[in-house]
């Protein structure tokens, strides 16, 4: 006796689409003509088949290779999950039998994620990226809308047209990452709508009225998600911290030295319009088609100051980790930041490791204040009395903060 279709198939040799039966074929909902281009009428028939029902009879002719996946590696045996076909509002959508939601590889895409998407894929296809659309990362268990090999990357383009949990997002971040792939967002969000995408390297383009326009344009400039900087003495006011503190000492008092600060100085794009050999040249402002350029070939690079992740020039990088600390882990990591002890003294903080080793045998020869032996003590240097608690009054730095972060 012939086994059922459903036995014979391996779904792990399939792109987690959708399994049409009478076909022999694999549908992937977000590719034109469902991946399948020399079938134009794939759809018709389809419509034939009733796989939606009629009249409370329904011909089971789909299935969903990702959850069949997914029994698979959990050891959970060969069983079929049947779908079927119902119209949405941007067109067909494949949905569980058993009235799950949907998979998002199995739902279409918008007009404008579409566009946005294309864009990506045409611009890194011009520098020399091997591109390809909806492939699955077999290390990440995601399929990200582009994937782009160039000669020393590869890097995951994921387009945001809707709001989502930031969860969501940082669980998508995290497992691209860990697949090696870098990762970049695009939204055409305006800045002030795109909080759940701060954790993640990110770029936003202008919402236009027109989703044909994202390809025609010849530059869409950059809302939020990328920036350059410029060499000021210490003392200038700070756009990430909105003080005028050194951003090495953390101090108010000016260290009389040169720092980079992040600017929307249209004049600091010089400097990068010099200095690149790109495609798709800077202009006053960054547009898409340069930073994705960049991110691709390595001279832009994310970095994560504070809760918010940016675009930097590859160039300011190294210095700008020096002086502000922060890893390309820690950016790319899509992880929450824990904001817990950010102000406070070094020897507050020495404080609460002493008393969580309040066993300890030399607890008793402690001081209260700041769990330090007192000065000149044998193995203790005398440091500078500060007015609290007599001792060092040195202030955790930023870097090390992010450090603790990085490694916690």
């Amino acid at each position: 006796m012939t086994q059922p279709v459903w036995q014979q198939l391996d779904p792990l040799t399939f792109n987690d689409g959708v399994y049409y039966v009478p076909a022999g074929v694999e549908l992937q909902p977000r590719l034109p003509d469902w991946g399948q281009r020399n079938q134009p009428a794939l759809r018709e028939r389809l419509a034939n088949n009733r796989p939606h029902g009629i009249r409370g009879q329904k011909l089971l002719c789909l299935l969903c290779l990702l959850c069949m996946r997914h029994r698979s590696q959990n050891g959970l045996g060969r069983s079929p999950v049947w779908m079927t076909l119902v119209e949405g509002p941007y067109g067909p959508v494949f949905r569980h039998e058993d009235g799950r939601s949907p998979h998002p590889e199995h739902e279409p895409e918008t007009d404008t994620h579409k566009a946005l998407k294309e864009r990506k894929a045409r611009t890194w296809r011009s520098v020399g990226g091997d591109v390809k659309l909806e492939v699955r990362r077999p290390r990440a268990r995601r399929r990200p809308d582009v994937v782009a090999v160039g000669p020393v990357l590869t890097v995951a383009g994921e387009v945001q047209h809707s709001k989502v949990a930031p969860g969501d997002i940082r669980a998508r971040q995290k497992a691209l990452h860990k697949a090696g792939d870098r990762v970049v967002w695009t939204t055409n969000r305006n800045a002030d709508n795109i909080a759940f995408l701060h954790p993640v390297p990110h770029l936003s383009v202008p919402a236009l009225s027109d989703y044909r326009l994202y390809l025609t344009e010849p530059r869409l400039e950059i809302g939020a998600g990328a920036i350059t900087f410029e060499a000021q003495r210490c003392g200038w006011a700070d756009l990430w911290t909105g003080t005028n503190r050194c951003p090495v000492t953390r101090r108010a008092v000016p260290c009389g030295r040169l720092h980079l600060y992040p600017t929307f100085n249209p004049r600091s794009y010089s400097r990068e319009k010099a200095a690149t050999t790109a495609v798709f040249p800077c202009g006053p402002r960054p547009h898409l088609d340069h930073l994705l350029e960049g991110i691709l070939h390595g001279s832009w690079l994310p970095y994560r100051h504070r809760d918010r992740v940016t675009w930097i020039p590859a160039a300011s990088h190294m210095e700008v980790v020096a002086e502000r600390g922060g890893t390309l882990e820690l950016a790319e990591g899509g992880s929450a930041l824990r904001r817990d002890r950010t102000n406070e003294r070094a020897c507050e903080r020495r404080a609460g490791a002493v008393a969580a080793q309040s066993e300890a045998p030399e607890a008793e020869n402690l001081s209260s204040c700041c769990g330090e032996k007192p000065p000149g003590r044998a193995g203790q240097p005398v440091v500078p009395a500060c007015q609290l608690c007599r001792h060092s009054p040195t202030y955790y730095r930023r870097d090390e903060l992010d450090r603790e972060v990085a490694q916690a």
